[in-house]
């Protein structure tokens, strides 16, 4: 998660620009999000399904750079995704903060201290039970109830009955930060090293077994007689790149939010390697509300694909 405190058991040092872009883009939309609807009779809630402790620390590189011939680093705590909605002017009606580590929870409150004039509450538990409660609470539409809710797994939690209970509410606009390294780790090149465990993970992330068939095909060998002159079996092998694969998750959410999935930004690792990918989903079939969502979301994510934002 993007999330930290300054206490020392919950630190977690992420890449600092690829989880600042993340945020960045977070940030810019519920700030647009919130000026394009004030006027509208809307009750506008925003959702954090894994809110961590407000916070995030980074390391950075400290002035002077170099001491004795060691490079001289310095942690810095900035802001996460629920200290930024609850700093998002014009403010949200309602925000939601879901969390399950207690330590987090107890460093979350410190935080909502700080903001006493902001509606928030903080649900302990699980996040897919407590999105999904939630999601079947309202009757969105009628209620005239709109929000945004973002999911940023620290891993591969959030299961494909979560993304439907969100798509049903035809309210919800979604962030969603892919965990694409968790798929291709858990989707080995060999079969045989697909275990049960891996197998029911990617099962439940999309609620269908269908990536099996569609992932996975008989390979022919690049030497088809063997010394011996016999032939060589195809041997079955992950033929869906990181590309195809990120490109069937974006079909398949596209299949079940009725308004629409944008594109996403791809983040990376230091080393390189796909590390995420940020998914906007629109839920909402309303053709003004489709419009204006993807003008927003479009122009922020465009924007983080053709530039590195830089932290604060």
């Amino acid at each position: 998660m993007n999330e930290t405190t300054p206490n020392a058991a919950l630190h977690h040092f992420f890449g600092s620009s690829e989880t600042e872009r993340k945020l960045h883009c977070l940030r810019e939309y519920l700030k647009y999000y919130s000026i394009a609807l004030q006027k509208q009779n809307f009750a506008r809630i925003y959702i954090d399904a894994f809110a961590g402790t407000g916070n995030r620390t980074e390391t950075r590189a400290a002035l002077p750079f170099m001491e004795n011939g060691v490079e001289v680093l310095e942690e810095v705590s900035t802001p996460g995704s629920a200290r930024i909605a609850l700093e998002t002017e014009p403010r949200f009606h309602a925000n939601v903060f879901i969390e399950q580590d207690p330590a987090k929870v107890a460093a979350l409150k410190a935080v909502l201290a700080e903001y006493p004039d902001c509606r928030a509450q903080i649900r302990e538990g699980d996040a897919n039970d407590i999105v999904q409660a939630l999601c079947a609470r309202y009757r969105w539409q009628q209620e005239r109830i709109r929000g945004v809710i973002f999911l940023d797994p620290y891993g591969m939690e959030v299961s494909w009955k979560t993304v439907e209970a969100i798509a049903r509410t035809e309210a919800l606009d979604c962030w969603y930060f892919f965990p694409l390294s968790g798929l291709y780790r858990n989707a080995p090149h060999d079969p045989l090293d697909l275990d049960d465990g891996k197998s029911e993970a990617l099962t439940r992330v999309f609620g269908t077994d269908r990536w099996r068939q569609e992932w996975y095909a008989m390979e022919a060998q690049s030497h088809q007689i063997d010394l011996w002159g016999n032939q060589i079996p195809s041997k079955e092998r992950r033929v869906a790149t990181v590309d195809v694969i990120e490109k069937w998750v974006h079909d398949h959410l596209s299949s079940t939010f009725r308004g629409s999935v944008l594109p996403p930004l791809r983040l990376r690792h230091k080393n390189g390697a796909p590390m995420a990918s940020l998914f906007f989903a629109v839920s909402n079939p309303s053709k003004a509300a489709n419009k204006l969502a993807r003008q927003i979301a479009g122009h922020i994510l465009k924007a983080g694909i053709s530039s590195q934002v830089r932290p604060r």
